[in-house]
């Protein structure tokens, strides 16, 4: 019955916290929105993605009758499902900290599918922790957390290559006296590689998931000299958007996490009776931290942060003054009293894209291009989402890898005056239409045109004001292509 409560609880927050604003939550929710309205209006995707995501969202959509609402319910349930883990795993400790974790309402609003992979990972794991007595040899020994292996796989490519990592760590470590032999015996290296080589074929003919071409995003990914996540994330999020509930939770996990590996290495001479630490998930949060990976808001250390943040407190079990039932029920009372505050953390004004400004750009760009034969429209992540969902007309951030027929490929751009924007484009300065905001509608042969006299004349500053990531200027990589050529 509590953990019903906590798990309700968490849903009811996170849904208040996502219904502060009329407009879908997050920088991606939009993507999500342009797949689910595809599949419901033509029966197929907009971009080819086999994730279990999708088939959730459309039986929420199936029950509210809205796009939006089914996002926000869907998120908020997924947050219910992981304060119910948290009581699996850690209690009514971890789960009273799950319903107050001011991270989980920003992680919710802007990653659904990475918490619905985060959500399956520690289904996997507790499953390893808890599964049915007797060796391997036995009946369902393997069953229950093969079977959830596979829905990381169908879930999320990140956590999926996660749920690997830890298995790896918790086979070294259940397997003490002979973890070499067992990892490399004959039998374990063909069951590894049939594994990999089914996992391979279904990423083949299953576009969205896992596959080696994933890899490619870690182009570019490494620097020097390192840096620490928490501290980076802090730093470049910036104090203002970042609550005092939320900066607390970050100490406190990250103590959580120095307190497991200290604890985890006294235990190998000394064991403790004060804590207990699952060691492959210290381990793992270690991995989640790796220095040398470029921080920025789209990189792969930003994403492992923001994991490392929910998962590290599975990693210390419990503290014994926490199992003292006393103590145990006045954190989880000052944890529940901390939540009715928490769930403001979440702002959409400073945490998410201005979408009543795009919702002014993109009906005043659809008047622009009425009437007008358009292949694809470039503008930048989160406002090109938000146009083809509203449109229905196909945008991107990125420019096209194909011909395209130069009448029909358009852009909305910023970043420039509309002076100096018509005086670089000339003769075509005409097709240049403004949208409000500082946004402008025009051909991207023109936008191409005005870029290289500016460059001939060496204005620095217009080239420096229309080259940032609102006016995109790169053509999509290959391993984002994959899904298309898989389709």
């Amino acid at each position: 019955m509590a953990a019903l409560v906590l798990a309700t609880a968490s849903a009811v927050l996170r849904y208040w916290s996502l219904a502060q604003t009329s407009f879908s939550n997050g920088w991606d929710s939009y993507f999500y929105l342009v797949q689910l309205k595809s599949v419901e209006e033509t029966g197929r995707m907009h971009s080819p993605d086999a994730s279990i995501i999708y088939p959730y969202l459309r039986l929420l959509y199936w029950l509210t009758g809205d796009y939006v609402m089914a996002l926000k319910v869907g998120t908020a349930l997924l947050c219910a499902l992981w304060t119910a883990l948290m009581w699996r795993m850690g209690g009514l400790v971890l789960a009273a900290w799950s319903v107050f974790s001011p991270h989980l309402v920003y992680f919710a609003a802007q990653y659904p599918k990475n918490l619905l992979g985060v959500v399956l990972l520690v289904a996997f794991i507790g499953a390893l922790e808890h599964r049915p007595r007797g060796g391997p040899g036995k009946p369902f020994y393997w069953l229950f957390p093969l079977l959830l292996l596979l829905l990381n796989y169908f879930g999320h490519r990140l956590t999926f290559v996660l749920a690997l990592s830890y298995l790896v760590s918790w086979l070294v470590g259940t397997w003490k006296p002979e973890p070499a032999r067992l990892i490399f015996s004959r039998k374990t290296l063909l069951v590894a590689g049939a594994a990999i080589g089914v996992f391979m074929l279904v990423g083949r003919f299953f576009p969205g998931l896992f596959h080696v071409v994933d890899l490619g995003r870690l182009k570019g990914a490494w620097a020097w000299p390192p840096q620490f996540a928490p501290y980076s994330f802090v730093v470049h999020f910036g104090l203002e958007r970042i609550s005092g509930w939320w900066l607390a939770e970050i100490g406190v996990v990250t103590g959580c996490w120095l307190w497991a590996l200290i604890h985890g290495a006294r235990e190998k001479f000394k064991p403790s009776s004060t804590v207990r630490v699952n060691g492959s998930l210290a381990i793992l949060s270690t991995l989640l931290l790796f220095p040398f990976l470029e921080w920025s808001f789209t990189g792969v250390a930003w994403r492992l942060f923001l994991v490392f943040v929910l998962l590290t407190p599975l990693s210390v079990i419990g503290f014994q003054i926490l199992e003292n039932r006393r103590s145990g029920l006045v954190f989880v009372t000052v944890m529940l009293c901390c939540s009715l505050f928490s769930w403001k953390t979440y702002s959409p004004k400073m945490h998410d894209p201005d979408y009543s400004r795009f919702s002014s750009i993109t009906e005043q760009a659809r008047a622009v291009l009425k009437e007008k034969q358009v292949e694809l429209v470039i503008a930048h992540n989160a406002l090109a989402e938000f146009f083809t969902y509203t449109t229905g007309a196909d945008a991107m951030p990125w420019l096209p890898e194909y011909e395209a027929d130069s009448l029909r490929l358009w852009r909305i751009a910023t970043g420039a005056s509309l002076q100096m924007l018509r005086y670089y484009a000339g003769a075509n300065s005409g097709t240049i239409k403004p949208l409000g905001y500082g946004y402008f509608m025009l051909p991207e042969y023109v936008w191409q045109v005005a870029r290289r006299r500016a460059e001939e004349e060496q204005d620095e500053y217009f080239l420096t004001e229309t080259a940032d990531w609102r006016n995109p200027s790169r053509i999509r990589p290959s391993w984002l292509l994959h899904r298309k050529r898989t389709h």
